[in-house]
């Protein structure tokens, strides 16, 4: 139990590290003060370019990926799931930044990939089923995550489940704000 407790801890404190804000002030913008206000690669994009995006995207993905699939391999499948719930929360709300944070979709995206790598291959396929309906990356990606929790309803583990659940709920949540701003968005 102590262990599973520092893992928790661990995944909090790791979730929390701002990739998005260190990438921005590497390049000498504070990446909380231009566009969305937000740390995560959407706004890295539209303000450092694509590149720096990448870079975010990749670093969020990696550190949810990494310790979701070591935890994996220690603790069963709902214990597992609890430790990635504590990885988006850190990401959601970060120690480093004042208890604010990203929106969780690149972190959300390295933890299905170390758990369901199929769900991705859904959500890529709905993405862009979204993109080309509607014309707007918000709506699309909403659209998209939307399916994520369905791959996780034939575990048998409930906690796995509801885990799933709150991770996705957590991100649409954080999204909830965005949609005044996507209003403004530019169709692609």
């Amino acid at each position: 139990m102590i262990l599973f407790l520092m893992f928790c801890v661990i995944a909090y404190v790791i979730g929390s590290i701002p990739t998005g804000k260190i990438v921005a002030r590497l390049k000498g913008v504070d990446i909380q003060a231009v566009g969305t206000k937000n740390i995560g690669s959407s706004n890295v994009y539209l303000n450092l370019g694509k590149t720096m995006a990448i870079i975010v995207l990749l670093g969020d993905m990696g550190k949810a990926y990494l310790i979701v699939t070591y935890a994996g391999q220690i603790f069963d499948g709902g214990q597992a799931m609890v430790i990635a719930l504590f990885v988006i929360i850190g990401n959601l709300k970060s120690i480093f930044l004042n208890f604010t944070g990203g929106k969780g979709v690149a972190t959300s995206l390295g933890i299905f990939l170390a758990t369901e790598p199929i769900a991705l291959v859904y959500l890529g396929v709905l993405w862009l089923i979204g993109l080309a309906y509607k014309k707007y990356i918000l709506f699309a990606g909403l659209a998209a995550i939307l399916i994520i929790p369905y791959q996780y309803i034939r575990y048998e583990d409930q906690i796995a489940v509801i885990s799933a659940f709150l991770i996705i709920l957590f991100m649409l949540l954080k999204h909830l704000e965005n949609i005044g701003w996507a209003r403004e968005e530019k169709v692609i």
